[in-house]
């Protein structure tokens, strides 16, 4: 089932836990499998999610790298998020956490995706040459180029199970995957797992221009990863203008629009997405 094969998956996982400002950030770390001399990766997951969004992506990772993923305050097993709910202050306790976890002048490489994507931007910011790569995948914080994708009300306690069922894949369909075959049950259990914990709604922040913010500011070499059928880009041409915007910081950035892939690039497309980031 999609519980025990999460279960079994996070068993390979060694569980810490760091602390700032009250909030207490749950994270994961899955150690190389191969002796590696690259950087750690760390993997930012999206709005509304937990870590369970890189299911598709952790083993063929960590042949390269030790991947580093965690709960985002207010989502998945992390405690609450402390005000002010900003995106810097996001990027700073989870910097902070890295410090607590890797040493203060630790060197890592990001990938962030959606709204973990904004945020990876603001750390790559904030680290200047610690962070070695910063990869956003499907990145809010695009401004007025964000689309904000309407979705059925999430299934209440009276709905049956094949309501319930009905609706998060309806959802998933609109919001997060472009291929049906790709709404599967274990897309279907994490989406609704993931939502039944969340408790800091981040579709504000996401219409805000807080990854064009950060731009200028990121010393990174950067790399942009848009799935084609992205529900919240706008279309292709609204996706070419990110990849301008990239260009005007960094003119050999690399930039990826990924054919007949939705927004959850990750989990439809996971071997072009492991490729990029390995």
């Amino acid at each position: 089932s999609p519980a025990d094969m999460l279960r079994q998956l996070r068993h390979q996982s060694v569980a810490h836990v760091t602390q700032d400002e009250g909030c207490r950030i749950v994270w994961q770390q899955w150690p190389a499998t191969a002796k590696t001399e690259r950087p750690p990766l760390v993997l930012l997951h999206g709005g509304f999610g937990s870590w369970t969004h890189w299911v598709h992506n952790l083993a063929a990772l960590r042949e390269k790298h030790t991947i580093w993923t965690l709960d985002l305050p207010g989502l998945g097993d992390s405690g609450d998020m402390p005000a002010p709910a900003t995106t810097e202050h996001f990027a700073q306790l989870v910097l902070s956490g890295l410090d607590t976890l890797l040493g203060a002048s630790s060197v890592f490489q990001l990938a962030g995706f959606s709204f973990g994507a904004m945020i990876a931007a603001h750390i790559a910011a904030q680290a200047g040459s610690r962070c070695t790569r910063l990869t956003v995948i499907g990145s809010a914080g695009c401004g007025s180029l964000h689309v904000q994708v309407p979705l059925l009300a999430p299934p209440s306690s009276a709905c049956s199970q094949e309501q319930s069922e009905s609706i998060q894949r309806e959802n998933l369909a609109r919001l997060m995957l472009h291929g049906s075959d790709s709404i599967d049950d274990l897309a279907v259990y994490v989406h609704a797992n993931n939502l039944a914990r969340y408790r800091f709604n981040s579709r504000k922040l996401s219409r805000s221009e807080d990854l064009l913010r950060a731009l200028p500011l990121i010393e990174a070499p950067l790399v942009g990863v848009w799935g084609a059928e992205d529900s919240t880009a706008g279309g292709y041409d609204a996706i070419i203008r990110r990849e301008m915007l990239f260009r005007h910081h960094q003119p050999d950035c690399e930039f990826h629009v990924l054919d007949g892939v939705g927004h959850w690039a990750m989990y439809e497309a996971p071997a072009q997405i492991n490729h990029i980031l390995a």
